[in-house]
């Protein structure tokens, strides 16, 4: 029977060598079933032909075969933690999510240590519910200031109220305790409307009637009849990015009686001129890195596609200087139907006119917004109180400046309403050029950019060991190849470079022509479509290659990439960039951390809400900026491991320095581009790569003086996680 079993495995590998990709996967379920004993031994392989296999199915379309076979392989290895993964993984991809979710779980349960499926089940859970929930309902004082306003509005068994976007049913809560003599809540996220169904019961409010549905696709009467008040709170940080006045103009019209109420009862927005030279780094080419490429006079900025504006929290930031007293914009008045409409479908833009206080420069316009939810009860994102709400961040317009001004000149900025959405117009004339989000914050971290060109000299003199610099060849696959500008500079003979978009690569091209470097000797691959096979069997003396995204993830592409043409491309004794790269840790009690992915029914009015939201808590968080974090140390930033070609996890004893919770690991890189040269930390304000940080949850009591055990678990693709051993603090 086994001498059959390994028969079938010879025939399957011959079929899979030849793209018989069903036919192999039958003949491995075979063989396993004659001989389980095979299953272990054959099971890499096996995996390798089920996944070959399902992308041909995938690109057919045929979703039930790939189930099927699924299926068939969980039959033979029912706790195999890959597969279970695998599963999970078409199913997110498909569109199963709860199933997904449900395979991702399992696989953690069998192996807590696997790094794929915890952040696939991240994903699952920030796609279902997104983040800013958390730090919405933690918002006390936004919860607080809407309570009072409706307590104070609602008439007592006689009003009818809908709760428009009713999330997790809060509201609509607070609306119950009025006790009106009907309540309906809608919604037209399904997750968000089965967790206000469960909360809303659990808090005994079986009353409030909740509907998964938009409210611009209902009339009144599904919603039960003409409602007398409606409580909505679908705002963003540019207070109608989230369609409001669409919505309370469709409301006035289907779903309001003629003397129905609206809370927030006006709001206005409030617009200022700043100087701020981080902010201005984030959406425009910096001057220092401009001179270095030999473009001084050129106005480059970020490629922003849609989005009119970004959203920051504008109170972080030190350096950030009014460069005139902040104007309102617009003001409408929610409880009037016409000015609603008459704001929404206004053509002419709104046009204020600031007096400059001081001579500089302004780089960037921030917009904040007042929510009048009753005559007497204010809600208010001006960064500059400290009674503001922090639900919502600021709205920074950030296109078509910077501006040189003086002391007193008049400055004019125009806004137009743009489908609802606030847009800020061009106020001076310049020709821009566009680059990508990656390719703006790589070069406009001075630091790595002055360490770079800092790194080429050395470079010279190690490479001209092995050969004249004139016939160096350059593979620099970073989000700007300024390491191979600046040795073409010297000399080199050509260059590999990767361009993320079409636009960047006319940035590239421009720059080059600006320094006088040909373009023959520059090859630039466009977006992720090219693989290892554009390299051939091309050898090359220098190596630079960047493996991180820009929100401090290690990007597993760009990984396999790098480990190739370290192993097969580099020629011997040639240079790989960087040569070293550290990951780096710090334990920490982070309270702004613990507000943003976990609730506590104190900041809801003590509602039961904590157990039922608090599922959907993440164990990692990306884009962070540790410079602007607020946290307490815990212990000294330590190494907890390397990134290279090593994947074994491992035991890290972290010193802890001070008594506390423990709730978040820091997590960045130190790089060393050359041995020699010196390491630079990705932990440092600009730096192109944000820091991401692992949650604790519960939180972890930490002594002085004793050690926390850390876990860097990793994959063999390279990605990683960092765990606490609970057991060993």
């Amino acid at each position: 029977m086994e001498e059959i079993a390994r028969e079938y495995i010879t025939v399957a590998r011959q079929l899979s060598s030849s793209g018989c990709y069903s036919k192999a996967f039958d003949l491995y379920v075979l063989s396993f079933d004659k001989n389980p004993r095979l299953k272990n031994l054959f099971e890499p392989e096996f995996r390798s032909i089920l996944i070959k296999l399902n992308e041909v199915l995938a690109t057919a379309n045929k979703i039930e075969d790939i189930f099927s076979n699924f299926g068939r392989a969980i039959d033979a290895f029912p706790n195999n933690v890959h597969l279970l993964n695998d599963i999970g993984k078409y199913l997110y991809k498909f569109g199963f999510y709860a199933e997904a979710w449900c395979h991702f779980h399992r696989a953690l349960k069998l192996d807590n240590g696997f790094v794929n499926p915890e952040k696939n089940l991240n994903s699952v859970k920030n796609l279902l519910m997104e983040r800013w929930h958390f730090r919405m309902l933690n918002d006390k004082t936004r919860n607080d200031a809407y309570r009072d306003a409706i307590h104070a509005t609602a008439v007592p068994f006689r009003d009818c109220i809908l709760d428009i976007g009713t999330g997790t049913g809060l509201l609509a809560m607070y609306a119950c305790e009025c006790s009106p003599r009907t309540i309906t809540a809608c919604d037209g996220s399904a997750v968000m409307t089965s967790l206000a169904e469960v909360i809303t019961q659990e808090n005994y409010r079986q009353e409030i009637i909740i509907i998964n549905k938009m409210s611009t696709s209902m009339n009144y009467h599904d919603v039960g009849g003409r409602r007398t008040l409606v409580v909505t709170e679908m705002f963003d940080a540019g207070l109608f990015g989230e369609h409001v006045l669409q919505t309370l103009a469709h409301a006035h019209e289907c779903l309001m009686s003629n003397s129905a109420k609206v809370i927030p009862n006006k709001a206005e927005f409030f617009i200022a001129p700043v100087k701020c030279d981080y902010l201005n780094r984030r959406y425009q080419l910096c001057s220092t890195t401009k001179s270095i490429l030999n473009i001084p006079h050129y106005t480059v900025h970020i490629l922003t596609f849609d989005e009119t504006y970004d959203c920051e929290d504008v109170h972080l930031y030190r350096d950030i200087k009014y460069m005139a007293e902040p104007l309102s914009l617009l003001k409408v008045n929610f409880n009037d139907y016409q000015d609603v409409y008459t704001t929404l479908n206004r053509n002419d833009p709104y046009t204020l006119q600031f007096k400059v206080k001081e001579d500089g420069e302004i780089n960037a316009v921030i917009g904040w917004f007042n929510l009048y939810l009753t005559d007497n009860i204010t809600i208010t994102t001006d960064p500059r109180s400290d009674k503001r709400a922090n639900a919502w961040q600021q709205a920074v317009f950030f296109d078509n400046i910077p501006k040189t001004v003086t002391q007193g000149e008049l400055v004019d900025f125009h806004f137009l309403l743009n489908r609802g959405k606030l847009t800020m117009l061009p106020n001076w004339n310049s020709e821009v050029l566009r680059i990508s989000p990656e390719t703006l914050r790589y070069l406009n971290d001075t630091e790595f950019v002055n360490m770079i060109k800092g790194s080429i000299a050395m470079t010279c003199i190690y490479l001209g060991q092995i050969a004249d610099i004139s016939l160096t060849n350059i593979v620099d696959l970073c989000p700007f190849p300024l390491f191979g500008l600046l040795m073409l500079r010297r000399g080199a003979q050509s260059l590999i470079c990767c361009a993320k978009t079409d636009v960047d690569r006319v940035f590239f091209e421009t720059v080059f022509e600006a320094n006088n470097v040909p373009l023959s000797k520059l090859h630039i691959l466009v977006g992720d479509e090219w693989g290892q096979e554009v390299f051939r069997d091309e050898k090359y003396h220098a190596i630079f290659c960047n493996i991180f995204d820009l929100w401090g993830d290690v990007e597993l592409r760009n990984m396999e990439i790098a480990q190739h043409l370290k192993q097969s491309h580099l020629l011997q004794g040639g240079l790989f960039m960087p040569s070293n790269v550290k990951v780096m840790g710090q334990l920490i009690n982070s309270h702004w951390l613990d507000i943003n992915n976990r609730v506590y029914d104190e900041n809801v009015s003590n509602f039961k809400m904590a157990k039922h939201v608090n599922k959907y808590q993440v164990s990692q968080n990306f884009c962070i900026d540790f410079s602007h974090l607020e946290y307490t140390p815990l212990s000294e930033p330590v190494v907890l491991g390397v990134c290279s070609t090593d994947t074994r996890s491992h035991v890290v004893n972290v010193p802890v320095v001070n008594n506390g919770y423990l709730n978040a690991i820091l997590c960045w890189y130190s790089l060393e581009l050359m041995e020699h040269l010196g390491e630079i930390s990705t932990n440092r304000k600009n730096s192109f790569i944000d820091g991401t940080v692992f949650l604790i949850s519960p939180k972890v009591p930490m002594i002085s003086g004793k050690f926390a055990t850390v876990l860097h678990c990793v994959d063999p693709d390279g990605s990683f996680k960092l765990m606490i051993d609970v057991d060993t603090t």
